[in-house]
């Protein structure tokens, strides 16, 4: 089965955290519309994150269990390696040549930061070395507790879920001051979470038109008010559920009403790996040649246009053929 609304929406989330970062200078008449329309759109890293749980349970919903355990852990691992490292590493020695920092990478506190990029640890205080790989290392290690559920069989969904249940409560209570245990309790993980429990529940049920189309346009529509500030939300599990709703009505649109959905905005998906990784370069180097003043909206456009041209170049002649190559590497 073809997920292409899911496949959209992953590029609609890219776009919106990419429209999050170059919205400084959509200002017209000292109106912030950069703030206006995407001060929110950061929210496009959660929905990335409950995409992600149910692309796992999609993904693996035939494993047999009665077959080699370990085998199945390895393969799995490899294939999530295979899927965001590459990429990523490429992408970060880029912003570190390009940044002119090379000889801060190799020494003191820049190689510790370096050290822990590559290996997906947070750091105090510090981002990655590129900066969007902060959500990476959730991605890393939630797919780590992910393939170690396997060992659990068909328990493994219980043990990933009290996992991450358990873990949040923990960090409510203690409130953790070391930067890894803020991330493995943060309420972050509970969108992969979410993301699992659709996956298991379109493994189980359908869902009639007649019930579909209500809960589309209610999941869209409270999104829209939510991500332009028409409603306030500032509760975290209120959040959840309303960017659970979101990815819920581009599911029905697959599962139930079968949409195919449009070819662009199915590449715009395609490229969303790359388009998250490298939109980061476009901002940074149109800072250096746009004066601040000229920040107007032909020059967003302009950007947003770089950023797709140059996401669909890393896809197209790098990430995919990088990652077909590695795979034909496993298999051989």
């Amino acid at each position: 089965m073809k997920l292409h609304n899911l496949q959209i929406l992953r590029g609609i989330s890219a776009l919106l955290v990419c429209c999050f970062h170059l919205r400084e200078g959509l200002i017209l008449s000292d109106v912030k519309y950069g703030e206006i329309l995407f001060g929110r759109g950061s929210i496009g890293v959660p929905i990335f994150f409950v995409i992600s749980g149910f692309i796992m349970v999609f993904t693996t919903k035939k494993i047999k269990f009665d077959e080699n355990i370990t085998k199945e852990v390895i393969s799995f691992f490899k294939k999530r390696i295979i899927r965001i490292v590459p990429l990523y590493y490429l992408l970060t020695f880029a912003w570190i040549i390009l940044g002119g920092s090379i000889l801060y990478y190799s020494e003191g506190l820049g190689l510790k930061r370096l050290i822990y990029s590559l290996l997906f640890l947070p750091l105090e205080d510090q981002f990655p070395v590129l900066y969007l790989g902060w959500s990476l290392n959730y991605e890393i290690f939630f797919y780590l507790i992910f393939g170690l559920s396997f060992l659990f069989k068909t328990k493994r969904y219980f043990f990933i879920i009290a996992f991450f249940v358990t873990s949040y409560i923990l960090g409510v209570i203690f409130k953790f001051e070391t930067a890894y245990l803020r991330m493995i309790t943060s309420e972050l993980n509970l969108y992969f979470i979410s993301g699992i429990l659709l996956g298991l529940y379109f493994n189980q049920f359908s869902v009639s038109k007649q019930v579909a189309l209500p809960i589309s346009v209610f999941g869209i529509f409270l999104f829209i008010l939510m991500f332009f500030n028409i409603i306030q939300i500032k509760n975290e599990m209120i959040l959840l559920v309303i960017v659970s709703l979101f990815v819920l009505a581009f599911l029905l649109f697959d599962y139930t009403f079968n949409s195919k959905g449009n070819k662009i905005l199915i590449f715009l998906g395609d490229i969303s790996y790359s388009l998250y990784l490298s939109h980061s370069f476009v901002e940074v180097f149109s800072k250096r040649i746009i004066p601040n003043e000229a920040f107007i909206v032909p020059y967003f456009i302009l950007k947003i246009i770089l950023v797709i041209v140059l996401s669909s170049v890393l896809y197209l002649f790098i990430e995919k053929k990088l990652t077909e190559y590695l795979k034909l590497k496993i298999k051989a």
